[in-house]
């Protein structure tokens, strides 16, 4: 028998899942309010496609796919840690 991914694990984990899309329209909401110049230190990181998400979950979250949360949580929440991380110690 294959061990169910983890993927796999946090579809099934509704509670979790819902937990996550909140933190993200949360953190969705900080970024909204940072400015220009913060942003522009950091050009790697994908402002206008976290607002899009975020618009996403606040008006259509019947449509939220898995794993494109999944997708988010694992690929972008890592940079965007550091570059938090990076500010807050200047």
């Amino acid at each position: 028998m294959l061990a169910a991914s983890s993927l796999d694990m946090f579809t099934a984990d509704k509670m979790r899942r819902m937990a996550t899309e909140r933190y993200l329209e949360v953190i969705r909401e900080a970024a909204r309010r940072l400015t220009d110049d913060v942003k522009r230190d950091a050009p790697h990181i994908e402002w206008q496609k976290m607002v899009d998400f975020g618009n996403m979950l606040r008006h259509a979250y019947h449509d939220t796919k898995v794993d494109v949360v999944w997708d988010i949580v694992q690929n972008d929440l890592p940079t965007l840690k550091s570059f938090v991380n990076r500010r807050i110690a200047k």
